[in-house]
């Protein structure tokens, strides 16, 4: 029974870290999200192949996004020019019923094949093919001169499928996938006019849903770079965006990179993730006073450094689920904010030329991958599952371990998830606030690495109380510790918990300085903390000197893990602030001091819970 945990110590190292979770008997709902939607969280990416289809509902995930259907079988390429109206698509070309047969039968196997579970599917294109016909002599030959040209392709597309389908459309329309890598092709005020186009269009003819600027993860990673010149590139989309577009949509991944035999992982999660999500959303409180729904249809496990294109071995596998799982950490931590996600795993990705089984959940005749894992470790949780409120300890240091918990009403069973950013055994102490419960025993499940390759210790029993009420973690994994109680969930409050952002963003530290002031609707919070982005130099101090709220010093911190410290070009972090709800008031003031001038404090987060 010591076999995973020896493993992980010769693998990841021998240094044992202490830290505390402390879990409350409350509900803790979000944005008015306190059941496990299981729907927002367990998709993939791509439209499934028909046979396997049943394996992906086996595993509890089912097709979340279509992709790039206006370059498949040149279907925009193709597409003749209206006679009536030069310039414009032919609006009879996809109402040809042999045609739409053809163009929709793979849509249509996901909606017989999946049903109600693929009601919020995500529906994208590439944007970069079209007929030749079209004038694309702005845009070096590959996107049309005239937007609202191109965007009537989109609606004609769109009116195709509905008549096909008797209606059954995606729930939301992604304008162009990952514009800004293609920047010198499509420009930013292209990109901004052929959004707000098709949001017109796809809204008033059809009711859907649309989501962009659909951005790389490279671009809210890097949002603070060269005086946030990226951050001011989304805040001109999210100009038109928040008065027609539904969703704010971009991509997350981290990396790995070998080297000599080594590997590292870097990436946005998880301080840049949270830093860059707190200003679009500050962004959009100064502008609309309200929050902007996400959308984020990729994630997970990106590029591979060092190692040829297609390369596979046990750590790429075990990357491809431990990446994500971390990510889950920090959506289902924000879910306030998130509509949902997208993880950037597919039934089969393999095609001509394209061999290579990284992203692929089954092979092409239905056998499963190890990165079935991922979706296994999930499927454990279920509507019935709802979040309790939890917190870290706030030791005034990096935080590397994410928790999370959950309880089911019915089966009386409530489950602690952890995961481990650091590769070194951790030692957790349980804390359930005023012991409202003291479980003796519970069970252990955790995804590691072990062998060399990725594996799933399935419910490890284990002894709570000999151990003093803390449980092991191993290094760079996730598990749950399910605990069986009698506690009467029926008498447990719901803790309502939202964010309130400050009046000023993007602050610069000037002599050692900053401030700005958070405004609350109302009064009578029963619990309160802080979060505070903050941009300087890689050679400055990001940590607050002291931070006063209201004339009280927030002596209790912690940071968010941090995985650019070597791969930035700043040091962005993020810190976690502790506020006695006493404090708390209708006008809030932030006073913030740092140790020498220069960078800035990006945005500041005021959550608070009230019974």
């Amino acid at each position: 029974m010591f076999l995973p945990v020896l493993c992980t110590l010769l693998l990841w190292g021998s240094v044992f870290s202490y830290t505390t979770v402390t879990i409350y008997n409350e509900w803790l709902s979000q944005g008015g999200h306190v059941h496990y939607e299981f729907k927002r969280w367990s998709k993939l990416n791509g439209l499934t192949q028909e046979n396997l289809i049943p394996k992906c509902k086996s595993i509890g995930t089912a097709a979340g996004r279509w992709l790039n259907r206006d370059q498949r079988a040149n279907l925009f390429p193709n597409w003749p020019e209206s006679r009536s109206h030069p310039g414009y698509p032919d609006p009879t070309y996809l109402q040809d019923h042999a045609l739409q047969s053809k163009t929709w039968a793979t849509y249509m196997r996901q909606l017989n094949g999946y049903g109600s579970a693929v009601d919020n599917m995500v529906w994208n294109i590439r944007g970069l093919n079209w007929p030749d016909w079209m004038n694309k002599s702005r845009h070096q030959g590959q996107f049309p001169n005239n937007v609202d040209a191109a965007s009537e392709f989109v609606s004609l597309m769109v009116q195709s499928a509905k008549d096909y389908t008797g209606g059954r459309l995606p729930y939301t329309f992604e304008v162009i996938n990952e514009p800004d890598w293609v920047e010198k092709i499509i420009d930013q005020q292209t990109n901004i006019d052929f959004h707000n186009s098709v949001a017109k269009k796809l809204k008033s003819r059809f009711g859907m849903k649309v989501a962009g600027p659909t951005y790389t993860s490279m671009a809210l990673r890097q949002a603070d770079e060269n005086n946030f010149s990226y951050w001011k590139r989304t805040a001109k989309f999210m100009d038109m965006t928040l008065d027609h577009l539904d969703f704010f949509s971009f991509h997350s991944y981290n990396y790995l990179r070998v080297s000599g035999g080594n590997y590292s992982r870097f990436g946005i999660n998880e301080a840049r993730l949270v830093a860059s999500i707190d200003m679009v959303e500050n962004y959009s409180h100064l502008k609309k006073g309200k929050n902007v729904p996400l959308v984020v249809s990729e994630f997970g496990r990106g590029n591979v450094f060092g190692l040829p294109d297609g390369f596979e071995n046990g750590i790429i596998d075990f990357e491809t689920i431990y990446q994500p799982n971390g990510f889950m950490f920090t959506f289902l931590n924000l879910r306030e904010f998130i509509e949902i996600v997208l993880v950037f795993l597919h039934g089969n990705v393999q095609y001509p030329g394209h061999p290579t089984l990284r992203n692929s959940l089954f092979t092409k005749d239905g056998h499963a991958l190890t990165m079935t894992k991922y979706f296994t470790f999930w499927t454990n949780f279920v509507y019935n599952h709802k979040f309790l409120r939890v917190s870290s300890q706030y030791n005034g240091q990096e935080r590397v371990i994410a928790p999370l918990a959950l309880a089911n009403p019915l089966t009386k069973e409530v489950v602690v998830l952890l995961h481990n950013y650091d590769r070194n055994w951790q030692n957790v102490q349980l804390d359930f606030s005023k012991s409202w419960m003291n479980p003796p025993t519970g069970e252990r499940t955790c995804v590691l690495f072990e062998n060399s390759n990725p594996a799933i210790h399935l419910n490890y029993h284990f002894n709570i109380s000999k151990d003093h009420g803390s449980v092991g973690l191993p290094g760079s994994s996730t598990c749950f510790y399910t605990f069986k109680t009698n506690y009467n969930f029926g008498r447990m409050p719901t803790c309502n918990q939202r964010t309130y952002y400050g009046k000023d963003m993007v602050i610069p530290i000037s002599h050692g300085h900053a401030q700005t002031t958070i405004r609350l609707p109302s009064s009578g919070y029963s619990s309160a903390h802080l979060r505070v982005g903050v941009s300087r130099n890689l050679n400055a101090d990001a940590k607050p000197k002291a931070v006063v709220f209201n004339g009280h010093t927030l002596s209790s911190s912690y940071m968010l893990f941090d995985s650019m410290k070597t791969d930035g070009k700043t040091k962005w972090n993020v810190w976690v602030f502790m506020v006695p709800e006493s404090q708390v008031r209708a006008t809030n003031n932030v006073n913030m001091t740092f140790q020498g001038d220069g960078g800035h404090v990006s945005s500041v987060g005021l959550i608070v819970g009230k019974i």
